[in-house]
């Protein structure tokens, strides 16, 4: 499970560096509380990740991020992801990464911005999987919008990399509300070809207005399923 107070500590030094906004990094500090909807699943995370949309990852301050206390490092195209020992990693992309990108005048949030929070469950166990399926009902019971992504024999691919399969839930505010979308992935991180630049985008949030106009032949390759709940 990621150490709380050394996350934010990290988040504090992004937030310092106008990468990321006190209000986003709070959020971050919201997966600890103990009324938390997915608390069970932030228990058995191995780590807790933030990505963040900027304009260019070139104009990154490299160097002083490099002078952190890092776990790890990974570059791409487009990409930039520093991990730290207190189990949070911040992932810097720019261009299209989620479905509303490829509409225009779907993102709202000026750059930079935290497109959403990841909770990665790298542990493929019985009692994990459990918690990790428990997920759409805890969703629903909270009036959050749940989205599973891939499976088992559609691995849900990301940039070089890929994972069995992702829950998507939305938080019940508004699309453009404070709350962002908050991945949980499932399975061990697998990494592919340096050259294999191919991958799913984020879906949608299905409350937003626009999600009915993600064009057809853009849509992830990996398989979705929708679940809708209003909080009563």
């Amino acid at each position: 499970m990621p150490e709380q107070s050394s996350a934010a500590a990290t988040l504090r030094f992004f937030t310092e560096l106008g990468l990321i906004s006190a209000d986003e990094a709070a959020l971050v500090d919201e997966l600890f509380a103990a009324d938390f909807p997915f608390a069970a699943a932030i228990g058995i995370a191995e780590s807790v990740h933030v990505q963040v949309k900027v304009a260019d990852v070139h104009a990154l301050p490299h160097d002083k991020i490099l002078a952190r206390d890092l776990s790890a490092q990974r570059d791409a195209p487009n990409f930039r992801k520093y991990g730290f020992p207190s189990g949070i990693a911040v992932i810097f992309t720019s261009g299209a990464i989620a479905e509303e990108d490829l509409i225009p005048g779907a993102v709202t949030h000026p750059l930079p911005f935290v497109d959403h929070l990841g909770i990665d469950l790298r542990e493929d166990s019985p009692d994990s999987r459990a918690v990790y399926a428990d997920i759409r009902d805890r969703a629903v019971a909270a009036g959050w919008r749940h989205v599973r992504q891939g499976g088992p024999q559609a691995p849900v691919r990301g940039c070089q990399c890929e994972v069995s399969e992702k829950s998507w839930v939305y938080p019940p505010d508004s699309p453009h509300g404070r709350g962002r979308p908050i991945e949980f992935a499932f399975g061990e991180l697998e990494l592919l070809s340096s050259t294999d630049t191919n991958c799913d985008y984020r879906p949608i949030d299905p409350a937003h207005p626009l999600a009915r106009l993600v064009p057809k032949t853009n849509q992830v390759r990996a398989p979705q399923t929708v679940t809708l709940s209003i909080r009563r």
